[in-house]
């Protein structure tokens, strides 16, 4: 090759180039570094017998030194052109290449089809007869694949693609509607998990591979690839083809924050109203003898329930309404016994629960929370020992799930501990009782629990089975008649939905609405509350909490 000819691969350089960068601009670049490099080779009396070859190569590593230049991260070549060489000698050359480290980064970021024959074939030197042998699949297949796996470093690796998830990761808190599965799930799928959470936050506008997962969340695909196929086997993604998708909403704070001016316009124009209804429910409440039985502070919590209940569902009377309902006969069965629809809210990594924006938290009411366990000692009757529970401002309940007490606690647990406190009999608490004196102060402090001198009291109200249906039958008698005379009032609430990417088709439509009107009720509890009106409750905190019990 001389000086002469080279002007008769400008053509195929120049196509080659503008391929790599996409543009005509750095294509020409490329192109006047590559063959400035040949006219320096020519003039040192280098030999070159296969002048396309050699060009080829030049473009290649100028190309990836421009992209070292331009974005500062370490790149690497993964082309073939030519048929599979042998494989020691690959092996070889990765092995003594400056760029091993690089390579092995590339891998690990492909999806386990791929990965498995490019890391026996490169970094392991194992002969393609072998590999198909031991994955027990055709030689054939196994060159297809390791040609695509290197077609997908050449298209995917040029250049990191890190989010923000992957140095500043999001919080998710998944919540659900319906009965969760045996071992809390969904909630107990994500618990604390960043990386769980974030894969689902990066899966939710699209659908994504568990490679592109990988790349965005800074984390070899290895290690992804487990925690998606628990995702997607408990339900909580779905897969589609070689791509993957949360499948169930999530809500950002432009879905929480939409209405919530509106809420407090309305609820302060009519709490007042309300609360002249609210009245005549306490009163009848007062009468029942299941009432009248519980200690003072059982009662506070009793009124707290009944307050929250009313007003929570008479505003989703007039949402449903609007929007649509489903029966609990009708929602998905999911894995383990659950049968849910999860919910998500996704918050900033800085995000500041303290200031102004998360009024919306502090307001928010989510449905009744109720876990059933059953009690079975040798020498007595089953029992269904139930918690049901509302988180609010009232006083946040759910303690088991949010990281309140000093050692974690099932909801199950809990109800069996605040039943053998209740009862006077010790053999009923749970297995794990050194977790029930650890959280003994919290309990105390979230008056769960109280102290008579040296003793502790259950501070939660007890009923049975059939006297929580007849409060649920009061609360819903004055549900209606709320529901009924401020259905104007309440209708205004229901715009600006959740849009919903295109693809999420499993949503129900009630689960667009949630935010429209979910700080509403707790608004008018508050304003209540402040204006001397809801006196029971004045004293924090009275959670909304109740046990029952059925033989």
């Amino acid at each position: 090759m001389d000086k002469m000819n080279l002007t008769e691969y400008a053509d195929f350089l120049l196509s080659a180039a503008l391929y790599k960068c996409g543009n005509i601009n750095d294509a020409q670049d490329l192109v006047q570094d590559t063959l400035l490099a040949a006219l320096s080779a020519i003039a040192a009396g280098k030999s070159i017998a296969d002048p396309k070859a050699w060009l080829s190569s030049v473009l290649n590593r100028r190309y990836y030194d421009m992209l070292r230049r331009k974005y500062n991260k370490p790149t690497v070549s993964f082309d073939v052109t030519e048929e599979i060489p042998v494989s020691g000698e690959i092996y070889d050359g990765i092995e003594k290449s400056a760029e091993a480290e690089d390579i092995r980064r590339c891998l690990a970021y492909l999806t386990r089809l791929y990965r498995e024959v490019m890391v026996r074939y490169y970094m392991h030197g194992e002969k393609v007869r072998d590999i198909a042998a031991s994955l027990g699949i055709s030689e054939n297949t196994v060159k297809s694949r390791l040609d695509a796996g290197r077609k997908r470093i050449g298209k995917e690796f040029a250049l990191e693609n890190y989010t923000q998830q992957s140095y500043e990761p999001e919080k998710l808190f998944v919540t659900c509607s319906g009965r969760s599965g045996l071992d809390g799930e969904p909630y107990s799928l994500v618990r604390d998990s960043k990386i769980d959470m974030n894969l689902l936050i990066l899966a939710y506008d699209k659908p994504v591979t568990v490679t592109e997962l990988a790349k965005a969340i800074g984390i070899a695909t290895a290690y992804i690839e487990p925690i998606v196929d628990k995702l997607v086997d408990n339900e909580l993604m779905k897969r589609v083809g070689d791509k993957v998708y949360t499948d169930f909403i999530i809500y950002a704070e432009a879905d929480r924050t939409a209405n919530t001016a509106l809420e407090k316009q309305i609820a302060d124009s009519i709490y007042k109203d309300v609360w002249e209804i609210m009245d005549k429910g306490f009163e009848e409440l007062h009468s029942c003898d299941y009432y009248k039985r519980q200690i003072k502070s059982q009662q506070v919590k009793l009124d707290s329930f009944f307050a929250v209940r009313t007003l929570h569902n008479a505003v989703i009377d007039i949402r449903d309404g609007f929007c649509g309902s489903m029966p609990f006969e009708e929602y998905p069965d999911r894995p383990n016994g659950g049968k849910w629809f999860a919910m998500g809210s996704r918050y900033a990594a800085n995000y500041d629960y303290s200031g102004q924006n998360y009024e919306y938290g502090k307001y928010y009411i989510s449905g009744e929370a109720r876990n059933h366990h059953i009690v079975d000692r040798v020498g007595m009757k089953k029992l269904e020992v139930v918690l049901c529970q509302y988180n609010t401002l009232l006083g946040g309940a759910q303690l088991g799930i949010r990281g309140v007490l000093t050692r974690r606690m099932e909801e199950a647990d809990i109800a069996q501990m605040l039943y053998a406190i209740h009862t006077g009999r010790e053999e009923l608490l749970p297995v794990i009782s050194a977790a029930c004196f650890d959280n003994f102060d919290t309990f105390i402090e979230r008056r769960y629990l109280a102290k008579e001198g040296e003793k502790a009291v259950c501070a939660i109200p007890v009923v049975t089975h059939e006297e929580r249906l007849a409060l649920y039958e009061l609360s819903e008698k004055y549900d209606n008649i709320i529901a009924e005379k401020f259905h104007d009032e309440f209708i205004k609430l229901m715009k600006n939905p959740v849009k919903l990417p295109p693809h999420l088709k499993s949503v129900p439509e009630w689960q667009r609405y949630m935010d429209c009107c979910s700080t509403v009720s707790m608004r008018i509890a508050k304003n209540a509350l402040d204006s001397g009106l809801f006196p029971q409750c004045a004293d924090y905190p009275a959670p909304a909490v109740l046990i029952s019990v059925k033989e």
